[in-house]
């Protein structure tokens, strides 16, 4: 997980690593891969699939990773 989000980030294949993280429920691990060049991408991302989320909790747990991502680069 370490090697390849990374490797994702750095190669603009954004929605790869959110998809991963999801699948792997380590939404709140995307945090430390974000920086000012690719949150945004990031948030709008989780933000778009929050809405075919599963259920409430994995749509909130979007939702807050998101808030949180963002609130970190302020």
């Amino acid at each position: 997980m370490d090697i390849i989000i990374p490797h994702f980030i750095d190669h603009n294949e954004e929605p790869e690593a959110v998809d991963l993280m999801m699948e792997t429920e380590n939404l709140d691990k995307l945090i430390n891969f974000t920086n000012e060049r690719n949150y945004a991408r990031v948030c709008r991302y989780l933000c778009a699939c929050s809405q075919y989320a599963a259920d409430t909790e994995e749509m909130k747990q979007s939702y807050t990773t998101a808030f949180n991502i963002f609130k970190s680069q302020k």
